[in-house]
């Protein structure tokens, strides 16, 4: 038996050897045989032995170390029993903005950002719905005591896990992994990405500077007030539109007229931003979404993260041929109808009708036309009203539709003839 060691010089032929081997089928396989196009093409290779194997000897360890949350327990996750409708047909994330303020990370920060992101598995079409982050809502602490409270201290209180089964628990979804960002994230993605271009009005621009005055200190990072009369489009870099996103004092209004204010506009300033970003990655070469995967990767070290994730390596190269197709066609905010009130000498946002909210939210994001939620999700919902004494009111889309139909229905005598 011959055991003598490979000289490295051949060790390194064989290497470009399988690189060479790589790019022959990329360059001839793809394109000549198959007939795919660039995504379709990417699809392909993406699932083959080679190129996976190839993949996961450069990044899989480093993502393992730097990105995924090895401590998660998805066997802690809770999903509410009978779930009706299509929402078993569709995968389901969580993203979660956490205000880091002291460099930390985990679940030792509120989660002022609740994006579900749900992906249908069949079309690609993707629809987000963040929580609003002052949302009533039933959190178990790890300790398992519940409390009904804002929806933005599920993370802290609970974790990660505790955190999903809050959304699970409360709207009736069956979410088992999570994505999670602090600032710093934010910023570097963005700034990877080349920055954004938004309409700003000079409102918005006042407020911007001042959260960068707090956010430089937060994330130690640098990036200059806007100095000039804004009331229109502008380019910001990630650490100020990491400010624009914090925006919450003064009126929005979105690329399609739409006008937010309060939290409401803060959230549908977050889904403009990642909307703007998912167009620039979709249009972006092999290279710039290198640096935006170097970008994580750098910045996440053993003593500070900026982003992490409940998924495995393998999982995320499982979902490369749908992430590469998917459009984004639609975004919301949770609850639909609701009411404002201080409980506790807190500023609350309380669901006009938990239930129906969730039924709204099933039909959003699902398609269900007439869904009905869980036992669980009435308890909750008929505890809340009950304690805050705030009803079910329907959208206004909701009262005009039923009002059309009941002037459709014919009317009867009770003469016989």
């Amino acid at each position: 038996m011959n055991t003598r060691k490979i000289p490295i010089w051949k060790k390194i032929l064989l290497v470009v050897e399988s690189l060479v081997i790589i790019i022959y089928l990329f360059m001839t396989v793809g394109y000549t045989w198959f007939k795919l196009d660039r995504n379709g093409f990417i699809a392909y290779m993406s699932q083959t032995s080679i190129v996976r194997g190839y993949i996961k000897s450069q990044a899989g360890d480093k993502f393992k170390e730097s990105v995924q949350d090895t401590e998660f327990k998805q066997e802690k996750v809770h999903i509410n029993a009978n779930l009706d409708g299509n929402v078993q047909t569709y995968k389901n994330i969580a993203l979660f903005g956490i205000d880091s303020r002291e460099g930390e990370f985990a679940d030792s920060a509120n989660s002022d950002t609740i994006i579900i992101v749900s992906i249908n598995n069949k079309t690609g079409q993707v629809k987000m719905a963040s929580i609003f982050r002052d949302t009533m809502l039933k959190i178990e602490g790890k300790d398992g005591t519940v409390k009904y409270f804002k929806a933005n201290s599920g993370f802290f209180r609970a974790g990660p896990e505790g955190a999903i089964n809050m959304l699970n628990t409360n709207l009736d979804l069956n979410i088992t992994d999570y994505v999670v960002v602090n600032f710093n994230g934010v910023s570097a993605i963005i700034d990877a990405l080349g920055g954004v271009d938004v309409n700003i009005s000079g409102e918005e621009k006042f407020y911007i500077n001042g959260y960068l005055t707090e956010t430089r200190k937060i994330t130690g990072l640098d990036a200059p007030d806007i100095e000039e009369l804004v009331d229109g489009p502008i380019h910001l870099s990630g650490l100020q539109a990491t400010a624009f996103c914090r925006i919450r004092y003064v009126k929005f209004t979105d690329e399609d007229g739409t006008v937010y204010n309060n939290d409401m506009g803060r959230t549908a300033r977050q889904r403009m931003i990642i909307r703007k970003l998912i167009e620039k990655s979709k249009a972006a070469g092999v290279t710039e979404l290198m640096n935006v995967a170097n970008t994580v990767f750098n910045y996440n070290t053993e003593n500070e993260k900026v982003i992490g994730t409940s998924f495995e390596f393998d999982e995320i190269l499982d979902m490369i041929p749908t992430l590469i197709n998917f459009s984004l066609v639609d975004n919301t905010g949770f609850p639909f109808t609701y009411e404002t009130p201080r409980i506790n000498s807190l500023d609350m946002v309380v669901s006009s009708g938990l239930s129906y909210n969730v039924a709204k939210l099933h039909e959003f994001l699902f398609g269900d036309q007439n869904y009905r939620p869980s036992s669980t999700v009435q308890n909750i919902s008929d505890y809340l009203e009950s304690y805050t004494g705030i009803g079910t009111v329907k959208t206004k889309e909701d009262r005009e539709k039923e009002k059309a139909e009941d002037q459709e229905q014919p009317m009867y005598s009770n003469n016989q003839e």
